[in-house]
Order: structure tokens, then C-alpha cells, then sequence
């Protein structure tokens, strides 16, 4: 006979301090859009099967009015499992990850749970024939559903913060440099010679210039939210977080000794490299250096050092930015 031994409720806060519909953000990158020339954008997007890989070609024109042309290719599965692993970043998914591992340490330590979904939350009934064994595994399930929750966090590239949850930029960074790298390469050949400011400069046009979407319209982009740098490219579309990741990314490989840094404003992220910015450019400090701004979201095409005027506004609050250098 079992007996009913506790009742434990969990409530996961999925929201993103990141992301808050249609306010600063759309602000951000209307601002953006007024202030560089209308002809700056991409003029061409192609994307063909060939063989395993998807052929990409692209057409813009940079902040300078000059046509610019670039191609590579990208492995379809890894396309593929981008777009599928970020899909199922969802409330349901997560409950759903919480409640398994629960079932796994439950199975072992010989109770049962039953699970009762609210509005606030899941409910776990521990159920043991044993009271003791109930009581000991009943009080290691806090325990198992934060590392649960963890372990998923980390899989989506999020961090949590309290109860809310955010992206984890350093993270998707890194995860996504080596399979960017055919785009950095592709860059490089274009550009062997240049400063690194000139090839910052090309990295930066090519993604601002992919248009913006803010990717949670099902119809367009399956609700993606966030699409890992194969997937923008898939979608030939892309928010501030998904084009500041792939920025990141590209430069990583392509100028690797660059420090970089990702400068996380309320309801945005813009991206810094440590390079000595010229007057009138748009900086931040940061460990001592200034550091350039990069303002990778568009869909404008502009220059380094130039940035939205919410962006640029909030250089004048330090207390409301939060660093993350991008390290090895």
C-alpha cells in the first residue's frame, strides 16, 4: 500500500528580460533605420540544396552605397537540428524535461509521484510505501528540478537570473563559431589584406543587412524566438539576439586574437570590439579599454561606431548595461 507522504508545486518562469513586445526594441530599430541611407540592404538572397550542404548567396548594398556580394555553404543537417533544437524552447517542454527527471530519481529511490498540471504550476504528489524513503526523496526534489532546469537552460543557450530567464550570449556564441566558420572564410577571401576594422566593417553590413524579424510568428519562422545562426540563415531573418550571436560567431573566426564583448541593454543587446573607436564614434568602457560599438540587429546597414539613439542613450547609464566578454 502506498502511502501519501508530500505535495510539491513548481512554477518555472520562462520569460525573457530580453524580449518585451513591440516597445524599446521596435523603437531601437526604427531609429536605426532613419538614420542610414534607404538603398542600404540586402538586395539579393538565394538558397539552393547541393548535395548534403545549402548553397547561400547573398547581395547588399554597405553603408557606403558600394554593392557587395557574398557566398558559402552549411551543412542541411546542421540547418536542420538548429531550427528543430530551438523550437521546442517552450513552457510545456520545460515542464515536461522537469517532470522526467523527477520520474527517473523517483523510479530509483522506489516511490511514485503523481502529477497534477494547474494554472499555477505542476503538482507532485510523492507517493511511498515506505515513509521514510518518501520523505528523504521529497526533500531532494527541489534539488532535482533546478539541476533539471539548468541542464534544459543550457541546452536552449539561457541563464537564469531569479526566476526570469535570459539568454545566454556566450554561450550560443561558442557553440556556433565552428560551423560559421565557412561564412568567416568566405569573408576572408574577400578581404585578404584589409584592416581588421575593414573586415569588422563587411561582417557587420552582411548581418545587419539580413531583415529583422522579432521570430515569434509561427507562420513565418515556426515561433523559433531565437534562431542559432544556421537557422537565420535558413530564415534569411533574425532578431537582435539571433544577429549579434552570429555576428559574434563570424568574428571569432575571422579576426580570432579580436576581444569581444556583448553589451546587454533592457530589451536589447548590441556587440563591442577592442578597437580604439574614432571621433564621434559610439563606445563603451569596459576592463579598463574603450571599446567600439557594433550595433549588429539593421536592418539598416551603417558603419562601426554607429548605433541607434536608444542604444546610444543607455552609454549614458552604465548601471543598466551588463557585460559579457566573449572569452576562449
Amino acid at each position: 500500500m502506498f502511502m501519501r507522504v508530500r505535495r510539491h508545486l513548481i512554477s518555472i518562469c520562462l520569460c525573457e528580460s530580453v524580449r518585451l513586445i513591440g516597445a524599446l526594441l521596435a523603437v531601437c530599430i526604427a531609429s536605426l533605420a532613419v538614420v542610414a541611407s534607404a538603398s542600404a540592404q540586402q538586395t539579393a538572397f538565394r538558397q539552393q540544396a547541393s548535395g548534403s550542404d545549402t548553397r547561400f548567396a547573398y547581395g547588399w548594398k554597405d553603408a557606403g552605397g558600394e554593392a557587395r556580394q557574398l557566398a558559402f555553404s552549411l551543412p542541411t543537417a546542421d540547418i536542420e537540428a538548429a531550427m528543430d533544437l530551438f523550437r521546442d524552447y517552450s513552457m510545456p517542454q520545460l515542464y515536461a524535461h522537469v517532470e522526467q527527471a523527477l520520474g527517473r530519481d523517483a523510479e530509483r529511490a522506489g516511490v511514485r509521484l503523481q502529477v497534477r498540471r494547474t494554472a499555477e504550476g505542476t503538482s507532485f504528489t510523492v507517493l511511498a510505501a515506505n515513509p521514510a524513503r518518501g520523505e528523504a526523496f521529497y526533500g531532494r526534489m527541489d534539488r532535482i528540478i533546478e539541476n533539471a532546469r539548468q541542464e534544459w537552460l543550457h541546452k536552449h543557450a539561457r541563464r537564469a537570473v531569479g526566476p526570469a530567464i535570459h539568454m545566454n550570449y556566450v554561450t550560443a556564441t561558442q557553440r556556433y563559431v565552428a560551423p560559421l566558420r565557412p561564412v568567416a572564410a568566405a569573408l576572408a577571401a574577400q578581404l585578404a589584406g584589409e584592416s581588421a576594422r575593414q573586415h569588422i566593417a563587411r561582417a557587420l553590413g552582411f548581418v545587419q543587412a539580413i531583415p529583422y524579424d522579432d521570430l515569434t510568428d509561427p507562420r513565418t519562422t515556426g515561433g523559433i524566438e531565437f534562431a542559432p545562426p544556421p537557422a537565420m540563415f535558413r530564415l534569411n531573418r533574425g532578431d537582435c539576439d539571433s544577429k549579434t550571436v552570429a555576428l559574434a560567431a563570424i568574428l571569432r573566426s575571422l579576426l580570432p586574437r579580436q576581444r569581444l564583448l556583448f553589451v546587454v541593454l533592457p530589451q536589447h543587446v548590441a556587440l563591442a570590439v577592442d578597437l580604439v573607436p574614432r571621433e564621434g564614434e559610439a563606445a563603451v568602457t569596459y576592463d579598463g579599454r574603450t571599446w567600439l560599438l557594433l550595433e549588429p540587429t539593421g536592418p539598416a546597414v551603417v558603419p562601426p561606431g554607429q548605433v541607434a539613439p536608444t542604444t546610444a542613450w543607455y552609454m549614458g547609464r552604465p548601471e543598466e548595461i551588463t557585460f559579457f566578454e566573449l572569452k576562449e
